[in-house]
């Protein structure tokens, strides 16, 4: 009688784990989108922003002029060949899918691509609406460039992959993505393509539609560990 009075109130230590809620993810991307219009807001819509924009900009490359046969700048256009070649974003695409179905992670893939492409897009749209006012800041070309669409298709292809993998694992692309985009924004500067908050601003376009991706996972496979 005792032993199953002890059976039926004993209850098991570990209970499952729940899945993170799909809250925490939007606002993830609102406080991405939110970071994009205050990067845009004090750098490329105020005196003071602009300046300092530009007193980050290697010596050489402010106003967009690089010495050509520099070392530094012929690493940097060969690090935005790399990123930029559409031929190696469709190879990018086609590896991702392809792990996607050896992985039984189909959905992650093409939420991952999905992310990649949107980032790209999303990118080309702010740098064509987004106005720069001419300050007369010595030093700084006028033409907006807000954010950078390599910079954009890098930490898209960062976010895709991080997709890919399970919750649980993420963690582990935080190193790797950092340095993956720290890298291309180095080089947009160093070529003179870009300044510092069109990259800083491209990643969070990226990272807004990565955490949209999880939140909407979370809102339509409330059972499920993570995208499928």
């Amino acid at each position: 009688m005792l032993t199953e009075t002890a059976t039926a109130v004993t209850t098991p230590l570990k209970q499952p784990l729940s899945r993170p809620s799909w809250w925490g993810a939007l606002c993830g991307a609102i406080g991405c989108a939110v970071g994009v219009a205050l990067i845009c807001v004090a750098f490329v819509r105020t005196p003071l922003g602009q300046h300092v924009d530009d007193a980050l900009m290697p010596e050489a490359a402010r106003g967009g002029y690089y010495a050509g046969t520099s070392d530094a700048y012929q690493a940097a256009r060969s690090v935005l060949r790399l990123v930029g070649n559409p031929v190696h974003i469709a190879i990018f695409v086609a590896v991702l899918v392809v792990a996607g179905l050896l992985a039984r992670r189909v959905v992650a893939a093409v939420a991952g691509v999905g992310v990649l492409f949107g980032s790209i897009g999303a990118a080309r749209v702010l740098k064509a609406e987004i106005v720069r006012p001419d300050f007369d800041v010595i030093g700084t070309s006028a033409h907006n460039s807000f954010p950078s669409g390599h910079v954009a298709a890098a930490a898209g292809m960062v976010f895709a992959v991080a997709l890919l993998i399970r919750a649980g694992h993420r963690r582990w692309m935080l190193l790797p993505g950092v340095i993956v985009c720290a890298v291309v924004t180095a080089a947009t500067m160093v070529a003179g393509w870009h300044r510092l908050s069109d990259g800083l601003g491209a990643v969070l376009v990226a990272g807004t539609l990565y955490f949209v991706a999880v939140a909407v996972d979370r809102v339509i496979n409330q059972d499920l560990a993570d995208l499928r």
